[in-house]
């Protein structure tokens, strides 16, 4: 793809982009890159195609006011395009950073396939929405993002500061309050997590089995108080049919659980030998949808 006359193109245009968001359609041979301000396509079937480019930038407004918090005009306030999902086939949902005010919206994509003459993919405008609990404030932060059936699972910190991170579940075109999120301000749920991936695995061929499975890597907090402290590699999962808790944990999950995820060498010497700042996660599915191998 480097080599392609296209992606010459966009990496010659792409001074500073800042490159954070990939999705890619076999079927349709089209490949969509997230940047800062801007959306390209690139038709991997005919490279010579010059890429299809949405400009989305943060308004005036958002951009003074993130400067006005001592933020970086260059390296933060921007629209720094971080997610990237598939919605349907004439749709795709993305999220940027809005220089510090988080946006979501809808991109139309373009008749494929049909020549230089058919409609370029486009931003929805009236789908613009908040992306707060979607996507994060920050464009440097460790995020992860899945959509599935309408819904969006995404591990973000929820503020400004970016002190506080949880993991959400948010309904697409919902109301503003319909969401599920870990507990705030409950260490023992997640403590200073960074998020690596985030996959739907069946259990069952009963799809109300369905769970989400998330990685990410947190301080531990199984040390004691002044022992010091470890950085540990996790794998939690939620259940897609949790409608959330009852009283005090009203659009809380009810099925969070999560474990250490344990990445050693094999055999008895290398039990204590673990790796534990997790990258990343890629998920290989096999002939069994139930049992795919993850790296």
């Amino acid at each position: 793809l480097l080599k392609s006359n296209s992606s010459h193109l966009l990496l010659a245009s792409g001074d500073r982009m800042d490159f954070q968001a990939l999705l890619v359609d076999d079927d349709r041979a089209w490949l969509m890159v997230g940047a800062k301000n801007h959306i390209f396509l690139l038709h991997l079937d005919h490279p010579n195609r010059e890429p299809e480019k949405i400009f989305w930038p943060a308004s005036r407004e958002q951009v003074e006011h993130c400067q006005l918090a001592g933020k970086n005009v260059e390296t933060e306030c921007a629209n720094f395009i971080r997610l990237l999902q598939p919605f349907n086939r004439s749709h795709v949902f993305a999220c940027g950073t809005g220089s510090y005010q988080p946006v979501c919206a809808f991109i139309q994509l373009g008749a494929r396939g049909k020549g230089p003459g058919a409609p370029p993919m486009q931003l929805v405008t009236h789908s613009l929405e908040s992306g707060r609990g979607r996507c994060p404030y920050s464009p440097h932060e460790p995020f992860t993002g899945l959509l599935v059936d309408g819904e969006l699972y995404s591990g973000t910190s929820s503020d400004f500061m970016g002190s506080s991170a949880a993991f959400f579940r948010t309904w697409i075109h919902g109301a503003e309050q319909s969401y599920i999120r870990t507990e705030q301000n409950q260490d023992h749920w997640l403590h200073e997590p960074a998020f690596v991936g985030a996959y739907a695995i069946p259990d069952t061929y009963n799809p109300h089995d369905d769970k989400v499975y998330i990685f990410f890597r947190e301080t531990a907090m199984e040390a004691g108080q002044w022992e010091r402290r470890h950085i540990h590699a996790r794998v939690a999962r939620v259940c897609k049919n949790d409608v959330g808790g009852k009283r005090s944990l009203i659009n809380r999950w009810s099925t969070f659980l999560k474990a250490r995820l344990v990445c050693s060498i094999p055999g008895p010497q290398g039990t204590e030998t673990h790796f534990d700042q997790l990258e990343d996660v890629f998920l290989l599915h096999t002939r069994d949808p139930q049992n795919p191998l993850v790296f």
